[in-house]
């Protein structure tokens, strides 16, 4: 019984020793979503704000971490010359027709799996649970991960998730004229 504590007790203390976690500093999570018909013209395009994140290290590979987004800080920046039609395209995303900030304030992402792309220098494919208005799904993406000045900075390359999955919808006709397809780039930064 002694043998089987104490190499409990070792293996624990080993993990605790080569996991690190690491507070992410700074972060710039983009969005893109366009009507039907995907050109420039039909598209609006913003930002919304990390709320806290946190990135785990096993020794010098990444391994997981989570992150919370606040909701209720989306911004459409290509709106940014009318404000009075900014600020009801805000209001109306952060309304029950999409993302219902005020039963559901935040989304997380937690990172489940990091596996290096082969013949990529520092590029990684990124697998995760999104949870959004309280429905978790699936979702992968490549990133590059590198370390900077004693930061760990991870850039992903575009990804896409379908709003549908997560409950996005606005009223049957308005909801036929938007793409399904929500465009996202992610910058973030861990000390």
């Amino acid at each position: 019984m002694r043998k089987i504590f104490l190499l409990v007790s070792l293996f624990c203390f080993s993990v605790l020793l080569f996991s690190q976690s690491r507070k992410i500093t700074s972060a710039e999570i983009r969005w893109k979503a366009y009507k039907t018909l995907k050109t420039e013209s039909m598209s609006h395009f913003g930002t919304v704000k990390l709320k806290s994140g946190n990135l785990t290290f096993n020794g010098n590979e990444l391994t997981g971490g989570s992150f919370v987004i606040d909701m209720n800080t989306v911004d459409a920046e290509d709106m940014n010359g009318n404000p009075k039609q900014k600020k009801f395209l805000e209001n109306h995303l952060k309304s029950d027709d999409f993302f219902d900030t005020e039963k559901f304030p935040v989304a997380v992402f937690q990172i489940k799996s990091v596996k290096k792309i082969p013949d990529k220098n520092n590029r990684f494919q990124i697998g995760g649970i999104l949870n959004i208005k309280g429905i978790s799904k699936n979702i992968l993406f490549p990133a590059t991960v590198v370390e900077s000045n004693g930061a760990i900075i991870i850039t992903s390359a575009q990804f896409t998730f379908n709003r549908k999955h997560f409950g996005l919808k606005y009223n049957i006709f308005e909801d036929m004229l938007i793409s399904d397809e929500v465009e996202m780039n992610v910058k973030i930064m861990a000390q």
